[in-house]
């Protein structure tokens, strides 16, 4: 690389990530602050940012600062990165633990430059704990988001930079680098400088491509699902069923669909209010999901009517579920609600009703039963269409 000495190289590479901290900013004023990670990105950021800077800036500045502060916001920034991917991820941050390494990295810096001043052996330690926080956030975004091309993007990224900074620990360690300053216009040198500059554009825009995912998720989230429950949404849940019925007509395999409808609920509203009547509906969603296999749906189909959708399930299976919901939701919730009971309508897909309205209907004409015989009970649709049945749109 004869064209761009080190100092142009960290120059590039402060440049670039202004930039990105700055499409970080942006990013943090207008994305939800549910979506983690956002902070912890731009202050990693902002410590490579200070750190190119104070390197750059080596023999016009006292050491103090371009040796000490600058070795310290780089390693720092980097593990606000590493702290932002766990917080993106859900995991506790380990703050206190890396304040305690970059403070025992500080002290070692700071003895190799005034005690015993190695550039050697400050570059090992700090490369080292660089490539320790490079492949730690690999093996967390592949392991969180690997499924996705964000995180399969950013995972590279981690991999590719991690990599190339093992080669100079290594390079380092074997004294195959012989660089006495980080100025020193070797290959080695140079190579790992511009693949510094890289990462710092490469690895903004893998944070800006994950939390674009994530907003995306969470925006697919609240257009499918309903906000109180977290149950489908109507529309939704049908074309759920839409999708299920059409691989059943290819496997054979049919679904069953619950329908179920909160019995007196009218009265728990003007009895208790609102604010009661909507933690009811909660109490009986949370439920039922967790009586209901991973494979079923919950959808909630309209005020206090909800609908499950259970894949692959005759009716005598489907019919003992709706009865296990039935009886364990008459008990009295432990949360202090006042008690209340279900009726529901149980139907199975069969030979003529591989159609959403026509099985919605047959479970609707069996909830219209259970209510019409007691409420707190299941009614079953058999296989033959009723002729005055009421079809959905």
């Amino acid at each position: 690389m004869p064209e761009l000495d080190p100092r142009s190289l960290i120059f590039v590479a402060s440049l670039l990530g202004l930039l990105g901290l700055i499409i970080l900013l942006i990013l943090r004023s207008s994305f939800p602050p549910n979506i983690g990670g956002l902070i912890h990105w731009s202050r990693g950021l902002s410590g490579m940012v200070i750190a190119s800077t104070l390197f750059g800036l080596t023999g016009y500045i006292p050491v103090l600062f371009s040796v000490i502060v600058g070795n310290t916001m780089l390693v720092g920034g980097l593990m606000s990165f590493y702290v932002g991917f766990r917080q993106f991820s859900g995991m506790p941050t380990q703050a206190r633990l890396l304040v305690v390494v970059l403070a025992l990295l500080t002290g070692y810096v700071a003895w190799f430059t005034y005690v015993d001043d190695r550039y050697s052996a400050r570059a090992l330690l700090v490369t080292f704990t660089n490539t320790v926080l490079f492949f730690d956030c690999m093996r967390l975004i592949y392991k969180t988001s690997g499924t996705t091309l964000a995180g399969r993007f950013t995972g590279m990224v981690f991999a590719t930079i991690g990599t190339i900074s093992a080669a100079r620990m290594l390079m380092l360690l074997f004294h195959l680098d012989q660089s006495s300053d980080l100025l020193e216009p070797s290959t080695s040198q140079k190579v790992y400088l511009a693949s510094m500059a890289f990462a710092v554009l490469a690895i903004t825009l893998g944070a800006m491509m994950m939390a674009n995912e994530r907003l995306r998720i969470m925006l697919e989230f609240i257009a499918s699902h309903d906000p109180l429950t977290g149950a489908f949404g109507r529309g939704a849940f049908i074309e759920l069923l839409a999708k299920e019925l059409a691989r059943a007509q290819r496997t054979g395999r049919r679904p069953a669909v619950l329908m179920f409808d909160l019995d007196n609920f009218k009265s728990i509203n003007d009895r208790f209010g609102h604010a009661v009547g909507d933690r009811v509906i909660v109490d009986f969603a949370m439920r039922t999901r967790e009586m209901l296999r991973s494979p079923d749906s919950l959808g909630r189909y309209g005020g206090e009517e909800f609908i499950a959708l259970l894949p692959e399930t005759t009716l005598a299976e489907a019919k003992a579920v709706a009865e296990r919901i039935c009886s364990r939701i008459a008990i009295a919730s432990p949360t202090g609600l006042p008690p209340y009971t279900v009726s529901v309508g149980v139907a199975a897909a069969c030979r003529n009703c591989m159609e959403v309205d026509i099985l919605l209907s047959m479970a609707d004409q069996a909830l219209y039963r259970a209510k019409g015989n007691g409420r707190s009970r299941v009614e079953v649709t058999e296989s033959a269409v009723p002729a005055n049945m009421r079809l959905f749109s």
